[in-house]
């Protein structure tokens, strides 16, 4: 299936190009630098740097044919320069006998939330990065049925288009139903795929008004991988990733609008693959330990840093967001909040519109809270952000 995708890209710029008139496009030029202070935390020994970055992203059309490509530049501080062309999307789109077809590399993003979406189930994205990146999506067949009031999909997806080798993620068949009906709107989702079995997840998503919505969403997952919980250091025991069963995770919402441009969204989720805050407590302990014995303990103190990775962060997670919009000055503050362990991240940022299409963009994202919080441990402590972007 990835042959197929990839194969796909330079067909669809030989059938567009002797009809370039015919080619819709649209393309974003960005440019950022970025600047990390590092954390003090025993995990890891991560160097304070900054970054260049370009990324020019273009959005086309033609026919039945649709694609996203991104070209990505950076060059970071005693680490070189790099850069990649990434095919995001590339897919068609047909009908057949009342169904729609569609067949290709695309995201499918079915989440209804601000923070984390437990309903992303084939290949989840960062939620709100502050530096230039990229989103692809998945290998993807798909049937769907559309009624007045919904849509039936059937899906065969392979996240392994997302990578140019192989890395082993889900492939797999999933359902999809979807309904509206006056305020409310709901869906329900089930993928079977050969690593973690049968996931179910929903939302729901009430209207109140004008201004007011109440959104939920959640996801039961057979199976999952995680890290092994660390036990006392003079065992000198690397962290291990084991296979456990039955996780699921849950989302409560609400976002309240304001004529004049104000926002405001607050969430709160749980995540039963996460860690409790007294393992996290306990492998900083350990990583201290690790640290004071000297160098020949290293390799033992950073295999523990592959913790972080796992798929579950914290239990209970908190978020609270606000924005507002007058057509030139756009402001936010996002404030993420672990109760268990008393970990935070805050993000404040603003964006301006300039002449000549241009947008202005700036933000500070630190990382902090309690000492020996989850967040606290993450090998940056702030980093700021400056972008600049036009459309063309």
């Amino acid at each position: 299936m990835k042959w197929i995708t990839f194969g796909l890209l330079p067909l669809t710029f030989y059938m567009g190009a002797p009809h370039a008139q015919s080619i819709s496009q649209q393309w974003i030029l960005a440019m950022a630098v970025k600047a990390e202070s590092k954390s003090d935390t025993a995990i890891s020994d991560a160097e304070s740097g900054y970054a260049r970055q370009l990324k020019l992203q273009g959005a086309l059309q033609y026919g039945d044919w649709e694609g996203q490509l991104s070209f990505l530049y950076e060059a970071e501080s005693g680490q070189g320069e790099s850069s990649e062309l990434v095919v995001e999307e590339l897919f068609w789109q047909g009908d057949w006998s009342g169904w729609d077809l569609m067949a290709g590399k695309r995201r499918l993003d079915f989440g209804v939330s601000y923070a984390h979406r437990p309903v992303d189930v084939f290949l989840p994205v960062e939620r709100n990065p502050v530096y230039l990146h990229t989103n692809e999506g998945v290998a993807v067949v798909s049937a769907s049925r559309f009624t007045e009031s919904g849509e039936l999909s059937l899906m065969l997806v392979d996240a392994n288009a997302s990578r140019f080798h192989d890395t082993g993620l889900p492939r797999g068949l999933a359902v999809r139903w979807y309904q509206l009906g006056g305020v409310n709107e709901w869906q329900l989702l089930g993928y079977l795929d050969d690593q973690r079995g049968l996931s179910i997840g929903g939302s729901l998503v009430t209207t109140y008004g004008e201004s007011w919505e109440l959104h939920t969403e959640g996801r039961y997952q057979q199976r999952y991988k995680q890290w092994k919980e660390p036990s006392f250091p003079e065992a000198a025991a690397p962290s291990i990733e084991e296979e456990r069963r039955d996780g699921w995770q849950a989302l409560l919402g609400m976002t309240w609008t304001h004529s004049e441009g104000h926002s405001l969204i607050a969430e709160y989720w749980y995540d039963s693959r996460a860690w409790r805050a007294q393992d996290w407590q306990e492998l900083v302990n350990n990583a201290h330990w690790y640290r004071d014995q000297g160098s020949q303990w290293d390799s033992t103190r950073y295999t523990w840093a592959a913790a972080f990775l796992g798929e579950g962060r914290n239990r209970h997670n908190l978020m609270l967001h606000w924005s507002a919009s007058n057509h030139r000055y756009n402001p936010k503050l996002d404030l993420l909040y672990s109760p268990e362990d008393r970990g935070v991240v805050v993000t404040v940022g603003c964006s301006r519109e300039l002449r000549g299409y241009w947008t202005l963009d700036g933000s500070v994202r630190y990382f902090g809270g309690a000492k020996n919080s989850y967040l606290a441990q993450l090998p940056i402590k702030t980093l700021v952000t400056l972008t600049t972007n036009r459309t063309f």
